[in-house]
């Protein structure tokens, strides 16, 4: 089953829990600008425009600065979080490399409810979703997630968030104390990584406005297709990360002591954490040659646009 999962599975949706408050994403960043698309085409529960709208409402509310609430007045995109674990979709995404996404609803309660003996239908009737109009909202956002993935001739990957996601983790670990530790190989790669990223996106718009995409059920859109929903692979290390080699995503783990939460450039950032220098070097090379693998992967897709 996982062979054929890794040969033909394109996303993995999920949803683990839900109620009152806002729309929240996370997972593979390959596909952050398409949630964010859909964010646009769902209307808010509260019947306040779109999710997207309630979204930046409460994040110009939520703002401490003029700074911050002039970015999130200006923002045009939504931000997805990164998976860590505590579902279902981490064998999908940390073993299989398959691209995952995780949805649902919250922020209004005030927890504590969450695994215990009141998360029950009494409860979640009672003092939360009582109108179910928030389960009605994930199941308009979830539909059309499927939807559009399944009718789209062209799948609706795209890297330059991720790219851009990458380099933000490399600055953080750029910040850390690390002694003797050599970052140039993580970010030579980050930066080969946003050039295919961006030769990609300007072969796509030329494709769309041009009218030269393959043909549709033509052998090059698939295997244009099958570039871009085999991309998420290219995160893999068939070694997987140090003392846990079944979770073998370089970008995305579960934290070794953090449990649920998750850790970004796993390898590299937990063996700083430990002060583990000659580890943390050594997934320096790890996670350096997987971007590079993704930017040859990108760089295939793009050929077949051109």
């Amino acid at each position: 089953m996982s062979e054929e999962l890794k040969q033909k599975a394109v996303v993995y949706i999920n949803s683990d829990s839900t109620g009152k408050g806002w729309f929240g994403a996370g997972g593979s960043h390959t596909l952050e600008n398409f949630i964010g698309d859909v964010t646009r085409a769902v209307e808010d529960p509260k019947g306040k425009g779109t999710i997207w709208d309630s979204l930046q409402a409460r994040r110009i509310e939520m703002a401490r600065t003029p700074d911050e609430k002039r970015e999130a007045r200006e923002r045009i995109h939504l931000q997805i979080s990164a998976l860590g674990s505590g579902s279902d979709y981490t064998a999908f995404i940390d073993h299989l490399g398959i691209a995952s996404l995780n949805v649902g609803f919250g922020g209004e309660g005030g927890g504590g409810v969450y695994h215990s003996i009141y998360d029950s239908f009494a409860w979640y009737t009672r003092f939360s979703d009582s109108t179910f109009e928030y389960g009605r909202g994930l199941v308009q956002a979830a539909g059309t997630i499927t939807m559009r993935m399944a009718d789209a001739d062209l799948l609706p990957f795209e890297f330059t968030s991720l790219a851009s996601t990458i380099s933000g983790y490399i600055d953080e670990i750029y910040r850390m104390p690390r002694q003797g530790v050599d970052l140039t190989p993580l970010r030579l790669s980050s930066t080969q990584l946003k050039v295919a990223a961006d030769n990609f996106d300007r072969a796509l718009r030329s494709a769309l406005r041009t009218g030269n995409l393959p043909a549709a059920n033509s052998t090059g859109l698939r295997d244009l297709n099958r570039l871009l929903y085999q991309s998420e692979r290219k995160l893999l290390s068939d070694a997987g990360l140090p003392r846990r080699d079944w979770f073998k995503h370089q970008i995305y783990a579960p934290g070794f002591y953090t449990g649920y939460g998750v850790k970004t450039l796993p390898g590299v950032r937990e063996a700083i954490e430990q002060q583990n220098w000659a580890e943390a070097s050594d997934q320096v090379k790890v996670i350096s040659r997987t971007l590079d693998s993704l930017s040859a992967q990108i760089d295939a897709a793009t050929a077949k646009l051109n």
